[in-house]
């Protein structure tokens, strides 16, 4: 299980002396402890009776950690240089205060957060956010048709369902709308329109400041006429951040629902975020092609 050391990734020692050690030995000896390279933990502090260490990374595994204090200890015990008082202890704060726990005990916390996680991830899964965008929708000149569609079937599949509102056609005012969103605890994230090829569209772009790694794969492709088409072409989202998961779909009703029917689909079979993206893009390109046929055919790409 990964935990966040957030800021408390310092650890120490008391009633611990030394002498003509080197301390790149020393913090060797307790990242070999922890398991973790040699160069993730070094001495920040040395003063008399206690050292200090720091870990230098912002993510471990607990596992990793926990019940190590005593580990730690005798492997400094038997390092030249080192001395250990009868009361020598270790301390930490935050998620590396494991460290200074009974083995028993600190694997009896990890079961029952293991446990707490778990049941807070499945919670957060179900939790949906839907966001409309454009600023045709801002203005009041058309109805929002596709948000209600979604968020009803969203609930109809076990979804607790909120509306986030109207994304702007800004991509800095899209990304901050989104960040407050993974930050409430979404664990679904649905945007709608703002992926197509003019120049105020910007949704997929958003979720790729959020997740560079995000699937994206294209509905149609064409050439870029710096008028209308400044992309060159549509394409829709799917990515992640943390255990929050964030797509992208069309703006017009028909594929919105479309996507969204696809959505629900992959996310009832448990497929991965790949698959997932290409799954919404194939629905979409089928009615495209149905829709256009062969006078589309050279400007529809799958993959």
């Amino acid at each position: 299980m990964e935990w966040d050391l957030l800021e408390k990734t310092t650890f120490w020692i008391e009633d611990i002396e030394l002498e003509g050690v080197d301390l790149a030995q020393v913090a060797a000896v307790a990242a070999r402890a922890l398991g973790l390279a040699e160069n993730e933990v070094m001495v920040v502090d040395v003063r008399p009776g206690v050292v200090a260490f720091d870990v230098l990374r912002r993510r471990i595994q607990a596992e990793m950690v926990a019940g190590k204090g005593k580990d730690i200890l005798e492997r400094l015990r038997n390092l030249p240089g080192v001395t250990l008082g009868p009361g020598a202890s270790l301390h930490s704060e935050g998620v590396l205060g494991l460290i200074a726990l009974e083995p028993a005990l600190a694997q009896e916390i990890l079961r029952a957060s293991e446990k707490m996680s778990r049941e807070v991830g499945e919670a957060v899964a179900r939790r949906a956010l839907v966001f409309a965008s454009g600023s045709e929708l801002l203005a009041g000149k058309i109805q929002d048709t596709n948000s209600p569609y979604i968020m009803e079937a969203l609930r109809s599949a076990g979804y607790k369902v909120s509306f986030g509102g109207i994304l702007e056609d800004d991509l800095t005012a899209a990304v901050n709308k989104l960040e407050g969103a993974i930050e409430q605890g979404y664990g679904l994230i649905i945007t709608t329109g703002g992926v197509g090829a003019e120049d105020k569209d910007c949704n997929i772009e958003a979720i790729l400041q959020l997740d560079p790694q995000a699937h994206t794969p294209w509905i149609l492709k064409f050439t870029p006429d710096r008028r209308r088409h400044h992309k060159e072409g549509v394409r829709i989202a799917v990515g992640r951040v943390g255990i929050t998961r964030l797509v992208a779909l069309p703006g017009p009703h028909e594929e919105a629902k479309l996507g969204c029917q696809a959505l629900l689909e992959g996310l009832a079979q448990g497929i991965d975020d790949a698959s997932l993206a290409e799954k919404i893009a194939s629905a979409l390109r089928r009615r495209w092609q149905e829709k256009v046929g062969n006078f589309a055919h050279s400007a529809y790409v799958e993959r």
